[in-house]
């Protein structure tokens, strides 16, 4: 597979970047036209349609960007690895950056009217809980793949709107990330299949890396 055009990178990287100042300032978004956006980030009309369909789906791409760079900076926790630095290490930080940039995150949501960026979000969370934390063995236990898949999926939604619920709380802060944190952590681990004694066993992990005190 041949290499991107670096024109054609930088052209999408303007655009990209034109759209997440907008996120991330007081202007309406359904107002900002594809002639402002190309303005912004100094290309041409055609050139934006090179790269994208309309607006919503550079949204889209403002609001998977920003994600990813914040799952490169996420510790790769291996499989097996303390249930708690999994939470600490991956939805801690994922939690906080959503927070630091709340107006950013809601707006992007607020604009996704086909669900795109939303699905992209959940599909980032279930891969990440299905490969890299320790339930990935409880989510792949007694079943084929697409099972395993489908399991990821639907408790990345269900902290995926959990987490979204809280960001538009108007009282939504940065001393509330640990409890919500540990709500989290209290829903995957009991949601994922995981038997009782693999749940106590988590437990008491946690409260030994917490303490430094066994259980």
């Amino acid at each position: 597979m041949g290499r991107e055009d670096p024109r054609l990178a930088r052209s999408r990287d303007a655009l990209v970047a034109a759209m997440t100042e907008a996120l991330d300032s007081d202007e309406g978004i359904d107002r900002l036209t594809i002639a402002e956006l190309t303005k912004r980030a100094g290309v041409s009309r055609p050139t934006f349609y090179q790269h994208f369909a309309d607006p919503a789906a550079l949204v889209r791409a403002a609001g998977v960007a920003r994600l990813e760079a914040v799952f490169v900076c996420v510790p790769q926790a291996a499989l097996g690895e303390s249930w708690r630095r999994f939470v600490r290490g991956t939805i801690r930080t994922i939690l906080a950056e959503l927070h630091e940039r709340r107006r950013f995150y809601l707006r992007a949501l607020d604009a996704d009217n086909g669900g795109d960026l939303s699905r992209d979000v959940i599909e980032f969370l279930a891969v990440r809980l299905r490969d890299v934390s320790p339930l990935g063995p409880v989510l792949r236990r007694g079943v084929g793949d697409d099972l395993a898949v489908a399991r990821s999926e639907f408790l990345a939604a269900g902290v995926f709107w959990h987490v979204a619920r809280w960001l538009q709380r108007d009282g939504a802060s940065a001393e509330a990330i640990d409890d919500i944190v540990e709500e989290v952590s209290e829903l995957l681990l009991t949601a994922s299949g995981a038997t009782p004694e693999e749940i106590a066993t988590a437990r008491a992990e946690d409260a030994l890396d917490a303490t430094g005190v066994r259980a």
